[in-house]
């Protein structure tokens, strides 16, 4: 169960703060701080099947796409992604940026944040290029498809055969 301040990094330099645990809400929401260094990998497009999620810019500029319209948000601004809608971000900013990140509910997000981050680690990945990357994420997306699943079928599938390969090979 995650603590206020527990931090998961990811192979590309990619920082997930803990800020609020869903402990702390009775399972209300889950508050985070992402620290998103220039050229990390953006996630696959994906939806919330329950959850809205909502983000505020701290320090530099993210872009947001939410349902195919792409939005840049600076220091301050705020952009709420609804049930269901189909989303990514990406930093295209040239340096380091800080977002503050909710869902609601929490469902099992952290869990899905701290699993990767672990089996990544775990398996040795050091670079945001490995191609374990993929097979690791389509892991754990597959396993809390409840919290969040790829949105389109292009990466929908192939993430689905890349779970089950890893569960062939007992990487799970």
């Amino acid at each position: 169960m995650a603590e206020p301040g527990d931090r998961y990094q990811f192979p590309d330099g990619s920082t997930y703060i803990v800020n609020s645990p869903s402990s702390e809400s009775g399972g209300e929401f889950v508050e985070m701080e992402f620290v998103l260094p220039a050229g990390c990998l953006p996630p696959p497009p994906h939806i919330h099947p329950h959850q809205v999620e909502s983000y505020t810019v701290l320090e530099g500029s993210i872009e947001i796409v939410i349902n195919g319209i792409w939005r840049t948000l600076g220091p301050g601004e705020s952009a709420s992604v609804p049930i269901g809608a189909s989303h990514t971000f990406r930093n295209c900013s040239g340096s380091t940026i800080r977002v503050q990140n909710w869902h609601r509910p929490a469902m099992r997000f952290e869990s899905f944040i701290q699993e990767a981050s672990e089996n990544m680690r775990n398996a040795g990945i050091k670079a945001k290029r490995d191609p374990r990357v993929l097979l690791y994420l389509s892991m754990a997306m597959m396993k809390f498809s409840e919290t969040l699943r790829p949105s389109r079928r292009r990466e929908r599938i192939p993430m689905l055969m890349l779970a089950k390969f890893g569960q062939l090979l007992r990487l799970d």
